[in-house]
């Protein structure tokens, strides 16, 4: 039973989406996720989160590219915020087509006055 519980977890695991994120420098970021294979369209939600913001810090996600090509996001998605104090989270909702292999989303961010703390990717 506990085999069986630990190989479905590991399943789950190994299918969810993975992002690594990274700041290059004291005004760059960027972050990489791994949508597996899938058969559906699905709608998807990347969502960088930073820390000690100010009146004086700026982020923004610059660039968004799918497998290379650039990535359009939905109406609904904050992708910059300028002197906001505290935590702040950035966002872009995106459609994902169907594929036989995995998709690698790359994000490249621009940020100043405040630390970037980590990325995911949500989906649906």
């Amino acid at each position: 039973m506990l085999v069986l519980l630990a190989s479905t977890a590991a399943a789950s695991a190994a299918a969810a989406p993975g992002c690594h994120a990274a700041t290059l420098n004291d005004e760059e970021g960027e972050a990489v996720c791994i949508l597996p294979a899938s058969t559906d369209v699905r709608e998807a939600r990347f969502k960088a989160r930073f820390l000690g913001s100010h009146d004086d810090s700026e982020v923004s996600l610059r660039l968004i590219k799918l497998n290379d090509k650039p990535v359009e996001c939905r109406a609904d998605s904050k992708t910059k915020s300028r002197f906001e104090d505290g935590e702040i989270t950035l966002d872009c909702g995106f459609t994902v087509a169907a594929t036989l292999s995995d998709d690698r989303l790359t994000v490249k961010i621009t940020l100043h006055h405040l630390q970037f703390d980590k990325a995911e990717l949500l989906v649906k």
